[in-house]
């Protein structure tokens, strides 16, 4: 790797990710081929990245590792392309086993820097990663990654003590970075101006399906005390359910729960208003008009610290545990949750300053991995108020709309939803790629 290469120097990166910050495809083509990655957390880490990264001499190009590479296309890659950006959120689990190998492979037949930006092990709270299989995967990936770069960027402590045990080392072959995400704005996140939380709050509430019902129990209570509540599903299977009405597909869950918070409203308007999106820029833009976030999903709520209002986690495993820790979001743990705890005492106890107190410090060593990884970064000898580069695509980019549920949408509304989910299966291909 050159580690002097010039500032000014021009640069073509690839990164991972499942679809690019600025989306060009449709919400049809997004929902169809799952272009959210399963979640649309997904969407925070290429958009942070590239905001950061993108100067006036950077491009940056996406691509998900979801199947074999050619060898045609690797070198292709190994000729064009600078360096191979991969932000990863909870991979080292069993469930992404196979995914892991895909990536493996595929920086092994690089030529150029391979550099992890964010990558977290996950485990239930108190528990540790125990799985041989998976230590080999995560062995692999990492010695892979580590011919071709510096050091690797970590989520948190939690993943730093399971490689650690490994027997990497710290600071020579990892560092804990938190969640890029979260330095979208570089050293200063907009400062949130907690007001007293009343009845008619704009609220917005994230949940996970599987999690105890105690939280479901807590989530449906908390809805009841708030008039103008939304909810904000992220995972693809119930983005579709809302936006589609499609089915939960089985194994999804074991049971859905009772007080679930994407309930049909149409059978009991009591439920919160549901609302997601494919488009970052479209979420960030939503969360602005809001005045308080709060839910079991880390970023869900990474989204509302960065369009500037509190924000309250309920953890629920330690990949989440790690996060809010370092970077000192207010949050509860789940075996703290019990029927007394109430939103108004969490929301009035919460100390939401923290995370800005500690931001730019984690922000400098944030840059401090990037530099020795031969990153550059766009707010380095920016000129007083220019726009950045990402700034200026975004201007020009037409942001894909947020999603309502199918049953807000009109008659013409539905139907074409309609049309669009019964598509057959032949032709769907053809038009995803439309």
């Amino acid at each position: 790797m050159n580690k002097n290469r010039n500032e000014n120097a021009s640069a073509k990166y690839l990164m991972r990710a499942w679809i690019s910050p600025f989306p060009e495809k449709s919400v049809f083509q997004i929902l169809s081929k799952n272009l959210i990655g399963n979640n649309i957390g997904n969407l925070l880490f290429p958009y942070g990245i590239s905001r950061v990264l993108m100067t006036g001499h950077t491009t940056i190009r996406t691509m998900a590792i979801s199947k074999e590479i050619s060898e045609r296309q690797v070198q292709k890659i190994n000729e064009t392309y600078d360096a191979f950006l991969i932000p990863l959120a909870n991979a080292f689990r069993t469930g992404f086993i196979d995914e892991l190998k895909q990536t493996t492979a595929f920086v092994k037949k690089l030529n150029i820097p391979c550099i992890i930006i964010g990558a977290g092990a996950q485990a239930r709270l108190g528990k540790e990663v125990n799985n041989p299989e998976l230590e080999s995967a995560v062995r692999d990936f990492i010695n892979a990654v580590l011919e071709k770069s510096s050091l690797i960027g970590l989520r948190g402590e939690f993943t730093a003590d399971y490689l650690t045990k490994m027997g990497y080392i710290p600071e020579k072959h990892f560092t804990v970075i938190g969640c890029p995400s979260l330095y979208l704005y570089g050293e200063a996140l907009p400062v949130p101006e907690p007001k007293e939380l009343s009845r008619t709050s704009l609220v917005s509430m994230n949940s996970k399906m599987q999690l105890p019902q105690k939280f479901h129990d807590f989530m449906f209570r908390s809805m009841k005390k708030f008039e103008n509540c939304c909810y904000i599903p992220q995972v693809i299977h119930e983005i579709r359910h809302m936006y589609y009405q499609a089915p939960i597909p089985d194994g999804f869950v074991k049971k859905i729960p009772q007080n679930y918070l994407l309930a049909d409203r149409t059978k009991d308007p009591a439920f919160p208003k549901p609302i997601s999106f494919v488009d970052a820029a479209t979420w960030l833009s939503f969360l602005e008009q809001r005045e308080f976030s709060f839910g079991s999903r880390i970023h869900g709520n990474i989204a509302a610290i960065l369009a500037g209002i509190p924000a309250f986690i309920i953890v629920s495993d330690e990949r989440i545990k790690e996060l809010v820790t370092y970077h000192h979001i207010p949050h509860l743990m789940m075996q703290d949750l019990d029927e007394r705890t109430d939103i108004f005492d969490l929301y009035e106890n919460a100390d939401f300053s923290q995370i800005n107190k500690y931001h730019k410090k984690n922000y400098e060593h944030y840059v401090d991995f990037l530099h020795a990884n031969n990153l550059t970064t766009s707010f380095e000898n920016q000129e007083e108020n220019s726009i950045l580069p990402f700034d200026r695509i975004k201007q020009a980019h037409t942001p894909l709309p947020a999603l309502t549920a199918y049953s807000d949408a009109s008659g013409p509304g539905k139907l074409r939803r309609d049309m669009e989910y019964n598509i057959p299966k032949k032709y769907l291909k053809k038009l995803i790629h439309k």
